[in-house]
Formats: C-alpha cells, sequence, structure tokens
C-alpha cells in the first residue's frame, strides 16, 4: 500500500530586512480621535515563510507569532489520504513543491477564481 505521507509543515527563514505597513489611528493636534488611520512603511526583519502539504505558504513577521502558532516545534507528519498522524520526518520539501507553477490543476479552487 502506497501512502501519501507528509509534515504538516515547513519554516524558512528569510534572510535581510522587509517593509511592513503599520496602521495608527488618526488623531488631531490635542490627541482626540479623528476616525480613520493613517499607514507608515516600517523596516523590520524579513520574518518567516511557513509552508503547508497543499502547496500554500504564509508570511510570519515574529517569532512570538511563530511560537504562537506552534511552528517552532517539530510538524510531525500526517497521511495525506486518511488525516492521520504517522512517524518521523522524512526528506520532503514543502516549499519546493509551493514554488511549482504546474503543481496547480485546472480543477483547483485558486485556478478559477
Amino acid at each position: 500500500m502506497n501512502e501519501n505521507i507528509k509534515p504538516r509543515f515547513e519554516v524558512h527563514k528569510l534572510e535581510g530586512m522587509g517593509k511592513k505597513r503599520v496602521a495608527a489611528p488618526k488623531k488631531d493636534k490635542q490627541g482626540k480621535l479623528l476616525g480613520g488611520f493613517d499607514y507608515e512603511n516600517i523596516e523590520v526583519d524579513a520574518g518567516w515563510n511557513v509552508y503547508f502539504p497543499s502547496g500554500s505558504s504564509i508570511h510570519i513577521w515574529t517569532k512570538e507569532e511563530m511560537e504562537r502558532q506552534g511552528f517552532l516545534r517539530p510538524p510531525g507528519l500526517v497521511n495525506m489520504e486518511t488525516g492521520d498522524e504517522v512517524a518521523p520526518m522524512s526528506d520532503t520539501s514543502l516549499k519546493t513543491k509551493s514554488e511549482r507553477k504546474e503543481y496547480r490543476t485546472k480543477s483547483s479552487r485558486v485556478a478559477q477564481i
């Protein structure tokens, strides 16, 4: 029986710095809220990319958020056919799979949008 076993996620640290857009409430000179937001781009650490077996990925800016979501722990393996957890990690790269353009099919929901 050929089982389709993959890690739950794969984490890659990004090099360098990145620009992050930050919103602050609009205020008048006395500090009274006016409604709406002022936006500012700030330079911060580039953060991490987290890749998933489906081919999708997310970008996370802070180590605190990585820890909160559980991405700093070992990912564990999942049988993609049954959803059951299985034994230790294998040599698979979700990053490579996520970056392949031919991975997405015409029948996928993303391709139809």
